[in-house]
């Protein structure tokens, strides 16, 4: 017996431009992949690198996807074997340069395996069926002022506790403080804020900018300078997270430890930049023997991509801090997604990635 994979193509329009600090995108391209046995069980998987932000692209991915050889991998996973070595060594078969490629076929593996064995994704991933806690959502805000402030105020109404926000504009710095300072005040101190800056400034701006951000009491921010100047933020006042940086490093405890001394606190983790799940469930392994923080986030996938990072949220994600997988922010509040509340992501029950949108 043997695997099949097959492709196509997907291009989904975006509701509302998605953006950061340097550009916007109004639809995404991707490609959903299928593992199929002789027996018709299937496993489903998508490569959707982000244009301009990815450091592959998806023409790069499908052909390397149509040419790989995925007859002898294996149909299931028996009992004792070791998951995330095998999604690795699977995965292994396609050209690093394409991380986004290798998620897919990791992400099929899983939904094949789980489903072979009859069991969630989150549950494989695991090794534990027992169901766990339910995790916490952000919100990513608008840039736009005016418009940030009525969605956080939709989205509190809806329960959400933990808002995002983009900073690092050019010349755009009084508008975003202002907008910080406006949101803190209407929402509270019980809300999270945090910030996400893209490596938008030098050292330097960082320097002067964090610390009147701090004034508002943000959660962290993310990538405030390019990875190399982040030492000289230190002491920095506010909790730094690490997201695209992460692909300059190796994922082990090693790297790590020296950037927490550093003021990181927290790990933004995006399976279809890293290059699939195993290296996601690597550097959660290498947070926690660090004391920091595992967030999962999406680069604005379809339904299916952002189902392998619930799977992965609940598996290997933080328990208290808010995961990046609201689903206005990606897009997709329109889909009925079963495991997704407007405030939280629960535990499915059905196997693999559950039910999932073929046209999505």
């Amino acid at each position: 017996m043997s695997l099949r994979l097959t492709q196509r193509a997907i291009v989904r329009a975006l509701p509302r431009p998605a953006q950061n600090a340097h550009r916007a995108w109004l639809t995404r391209e991707t490609a959903i992949i299928t593992l199929e046995n002789e027996h018709g069980q299937r496993g489903f998987g998508e490569a959707a690198p982000l244009p301009g932000f990815s450091r592959d692209k998806l023409a790069d991915c499908q052909c390397a996807l149509t040419s790989l050889n995925v007859a002898d991998l294996p149909e299931r996973l028996e009992l004792g074997d070791a998951l995330l070595p095998a999604l690795s060594l699977a995965s292994s078969r396609l050209p690093a340069h394409l991380p986004a490629a290798r998620t897919a076929l990791e992400a099929a593996l899983l939904d094949l395996w789980a489903r072979a064995r009859g069991v969630p994704a989150w549950a494989l991933l695991r090794g534990d069926e027992s169901s766990p806690a339910t995790r916490r959502l952000a919100a990513l805000l608008p840039a736009d002022s005016e418009q940030a402030r009525a969605r956080a105020h939709a989205a509190r109404s809806e329960g959400l506790s933990a808002f995002k926000l983009k900073v690092g504009r050019a010349a755009a710095i009084e508008q975003e403080l202002s907008l910080v300072a406006r949101l803190r005040a209407e929402l509270g101190e019980q809300v999270d804020l945090r910030l996400d800056a893209n490596r938008a400034w030098t050292a330097e701006q960082a320097r002067l900018s964090l610390p009147r951000f701090a004034a508002h009491n943000p959660e962290l921010i993310e990538e405030p300078c390019p990875l190399a100047q982040l030492g000289a933020l230190a002491p920095s006042p506010i909790p730094l997270a690490l997201d695209e940086s992460l692909l300059e490093l190796p994922a082990d405890r090693a790297a790590l430890r020296g950037l927490v001394e550093q003021g990181v606190r927290v790990l933004v983790l995006k399976p279809t930049l890293l290059g699939g799940i195993s290296t996601c469930c690597a550097w959660a392994q290498a947070a926690r023997a660090c004391g920091v923080e595992v967030i999962l986030s999406h680069t604005f996938e379809g339904p299916l991509g952002l189902a392998g990072c619930a799977a992965l949220a609940l598996a290997v994600g933080s328990e208290t801090a808010a995961h990046g997988l609201e689903l206005h922010g990606a897009g997709l509040e329109l889909r009925q997604l079963p495991y997704f509340s407007a405030f939280e992501l629960r535990p499915w029950s059905d196997p693999g990635f559950g039910v999932w949108e073929p046209g999505a």
